[in-house]
């Protein structure tokens, strides 16, 4: 009896498994739909965001060759993580910049500013 009950147990967990990985979503497009919260906000990637993601992102990591993913030195190179954002940098827990101490306040907020109005470019 037991053997069966770990042969179901194995084979229940190899189908959460597979369905687990094959049902993995593509990378969003945060512009799809998207009306702007904040519009008198003029925060853009072009006027606020690469900056910030030029000091704080790729120097070693979000570079298109460093230790993070993605290539956050193009607008269309960041899109693809900015669903990340909010659980990763602009939380008051989020590990980003990894291994440092997490962005300023402020700079998180307008993080924040610029997903909630549709990450203009």
């Amino acid at each position: 009896m037991k053997k069966y009950v770990v042969l179901a147990a194995l084979i229940i967990s190899v189908t959460a498994f597979y369905w687990s990985c094959t049902k993995v979503a593509p990378p969003s497009n945060m512009n799809q739909a998207c009306t702007p919260q904040f519009p008198n906000d003029n925060v853009t990637y072009s006027n606020y965001v690469q900056g910030i993601v030029t000091t704080y992102c790729t120097p070693t990591c979000h570079n298109g060759g460093g230790t993070g993913p993605g290539d956050f030195r193009t607008y269309q190179g960041i899109l693809p993580y900015v669903n990340l954002f909010p659980s990763y940098v602009i939380s008051d827990n989020g590990i980003m910049p990894l291994g440092n101490a997490p962005l300023p306040k402020a700079i998180r907020d307008s993080l924040n500013i610029w997903i909630k109005n549709c990450t203009p470019q």
